[in-house]
């Protein structure tokens, strides 16, 4: 056992298959987090740091920003490590040990949905007031002495949620599968977890102005929302029907690593051959015993 490079604890060959499965699903599973997590943390950390130079304040508040830290983390780390392997990973090439973890697939949809999230909040930051017919929430507009939550800056922090919560769904296919529905229904859980954030993102909008710093919103501004944040599915498909060229590389193979065999490793090796050895001599002696025993009773 201490040389082998699998061990079948219940005699059935079939456990490889089945292990081969899961050990893609898990890398799969951790690759859409990374993807999810990090689009919304370029998209977050770039809004608020545009705002604090341009207007001297965010259009997203702390505590609207650990809110979606909250779904970014743990309602997403549940959702998209909860999809059961498929048959179709077993078609793939096995990823070799020096392939990084984002790969350029990844980062292209990083870097593309960022970009579009980013110029949709920026657009409403800007010029949101306008666009949608309400007051500016921005600092220089406001009257003297005017504080607490706007219209303006709630409909930007509802649509940057419905960006996020849309953009979840593109982040479970990570190899430009076109269609990233598919096995959505057969996920029970993943679905309970949507519908848990949708539930609480009416919540916090509609009655958590004082700890959110939110507005309650008309009818027809959570439908512009909704509208805006559901953009993120085609941008998705855009990004999946892209086809980086040859010379454009964003995350290279790194090399090939040269694995030096330390001394634990020889000592296994050593001790296999030895009891590999010592288990041949016993065969043999028993082979021996047996042929003495019937020239013996030939004699």
């Amino acid at each position: 056992k201490d040389a082998s490079d699998i061990i079948l604890m219940d005699d059935n060959f079939r456990s490889i298959v089945s292990a081969v499965k899961w050990g893609r699903n898990v890398y799969d599973s951790i690759a859409k987090f990374l993807q999810f997590q990090l689009t919304v943390n370029i998209v977050a950390i770039s809004t608020a740091v545009i705002g604090a130079v341009v207007l001297e304040e965010s259009s997203l508040t702390a505590i609207q920003l650990l809110w979606v830290n909250l779904i970014m983390d743990t309602f997403a780390s549940l959702a998209l490590a909860t999809d059961t392997p498929t048959e179709a990973m077993l078609k793939r090439k096995p990823y070799p040990r020096t392939k990084p973890l984002i790969s350029e697939r990844m980062m292209k949809h990083m870097v593309g949905q960022s970009i579009f999230q980013l110029a949709v909040i920026l657009t409403m930051t800007f010029a949101g007031d306008k666009i949608f017919g309400i007051e500016s929430g921005r600092k220089y507009d406001r009257p003297a002495g005017a504080t607490g939550p706007t219209v303006h800056y709630t409909m930007i922090f509802n649509t940057f949620v419905f960006l996020q919560l849309f953009n979840e769904i593109n982040a479970r296919r990570i190899h430009d599968e076109l269609n990233v529905f598919e096995g959505i229904f057969a996920n029970q859980l993943y679905l309970g977890i949507s519908v848990v954030q949708l539930v609480l993102q009416v919540l916090i909008v509609q009655f958590g102005s004082l700890a959110f710093n939110c507005v309650a919103l008309t009818g027809t501004q959570w439908i512009i929302c909704l509208a805006i944040g559901a953009m993120s599915l085609p941008m998705g498909l855009f990004l999946r029907c892209i086809r980086l060229p040859v010379f454009f590389t964003i995350c290279q193979e790194a090399e090939p690593v040269v694995l030096v065999p330390t001394v634990r490793t020889k000592e296994l090796w050593i001790r296999g051959f030895k009891r590999l050895r010592t288990q041949i001599r016993v065969v043999r002696a028993f082979k021996r015993s047996l042929s003495q025993r019937k020239l013996t009773h030939y004699e």
